[in-house]
């Protein structure tokens, strides 16, 4: 799913910096359940100007919305910094994407660089090796 958001970025290789594979990592919503888990792929869009990514997070929007996903926000957030967000979610595919703008000219915001970060994440599972 990430290569494909990836290419629907509209950005070429030199800017998608996936540096990790997909893990697995507790689950966001199982409390203190250690047998909960879900697999994620957090990675990024870099090295390209304000506008370019600004327009690559459009295309990503548009991507997911042509197929099939539901679009659970995509505007500016709630932050001081207003960043644009886009949150989508698959639950046929048992998958979500959450993808932040970094924007490096808000004064709000304290990076050098502008970004998308971008984290690819399953529904949550249990542990196999859990029979309860």
């Amino acid at each position: 799913m990430s290569r494909a958001l990836a290419r629907a970025s509209g950005l070429g290789d030199d800017s998608v910096l996936m540096t990790s594979a997909p893990g697995r990592a507790p689950c966001p919503s199982g409390g203190d359940d250690p047998d909960l888990f879900t697999v994620e792929h957090v990675w990024s869009i870099a090295s390209a100007s304000e506008r370019d990514l600004e327009s690559a997070l459009d295309r990503v929007h548009e991507h997911v919305r042509d197929d099939g996903w539901s679009v659970v926000m995509y505007g500016p957030n709630s932050s001081s910094a207003e960043a644009l967000e886009l949150r989508a979610e698959s639950p046929a595919l048992g998958m979500f994407v959450e993808a932040l703008f970094l924007d490096a000219r808000n004064e709000s915001n304290s990076r050098t660089e502008s970004s998308i970060a971008v984290t690819v994440f399953t529904t949550c599972y249990r542990s196999a090796g859990d029979h309860r």
